[in-house]
């Protein structure tokens, strides 16, 4: 009995440290993942020329107050919550709860386009989940918010609000309507199915629902969503 015991004892405290020590792994260990605190250049202080390492892109990278609170409206509305749950809180929340989908942390998002080699699916899911727990180790949910939206691809090669509000308007993205915001916002989910310039029809439609979605979260105001739907798309391109 006392044989059977130990055995017992062994294999608990074996299984016990194989948990610990992969937790810890997983949680603390960058090796093998890109180097996620170089994604602080795209959270700057000030306005500043980034490439993008893995986009192969060059834009301009704003800090979160030039973002201007219109576009920081539209973005959490129509992608993702800014204080919303962390990657390890929401993946719990998908398990526990299954009446209903939840949208990925914004830090599993942006996990998404910084793993630039194409590894086996288990594998680079694996590598997704494990670089979301990194950046959320090492940036707050505002400097998130920012590197996203500073990365985020808005069509017609543009990538970043800044870029994109240059593009479509010829503003800053501070100076942006809130229909002119939503617009862009609404174009993040697919670029090209809400093209404004070829699909003027689907980028009205997307853009109401983002307005709408603005008023229910309580950003904007009824009566400015009303003058804000009523606005046509008015592109200013070069």
């Amino acid at each position: 009995m006392r044989v059977l015991l130990k055995v017992c004892l062994v294999i608990i405290s074996t299984v016990a440290l194989a948990l610990t020590v992969g937790f810890a792994w997983f949680y603390f260990a960058p090796w093998g993942l890109p180097d996620t605190k170089a994604l602080a250049q795209f959270a700057p202080t000030s306005s500043t020329q980034v490439t993008d390492p893995c986009l192969k892109s060059t834009s301009i990278a704003i800090p979160y107050d030039s973002i201007g609170e219109n576009m920081r409206a539209a973005l959490r509305v129509a992608e993702f919550e800014e204080d919303g749950p962390g990657v390890l809180d929401a993946t719990f929340r998908d398990f526990s709860d299954t009446s209903r989908p939840h949208e990925a942390a914004l830090s599993m998002q942006i996990s998404r386009t910084i793993l630039c080699t194409a590894d086996k699916p288990l594998k680079h899911a694996l590598n997704e989940f494990r670089v979301a727990v990194q950046l959320e180790r090492h940036f707050s949910r505002r400097e998130l918010f920012t590197i996203f939206a500073n990365r985020l691809y808005i069509g017609e090669n543009t990538f970043g609000v800044e870029a994109a509000s240059q593009h479509y308007f010829h503003k800053e993205p501070n100076q942006l309507h809130i229909e002119e915001a939503a617009l862009l916002a609404g174009l993040v989910k697919s670029p090209s199915r809400y093209s404004p310039t070829v699909h003027p029809d689907r980028a009205l439609q997307r853009r109401n629902e983002v307005i709408d979605l603005m008023v229910q979260s309580h950003s904007i105001s009824d009566s400015d969503a009303i003058t804000a739907k009523s606005s046509p798309i008015q592109i200013i391109k070069d």
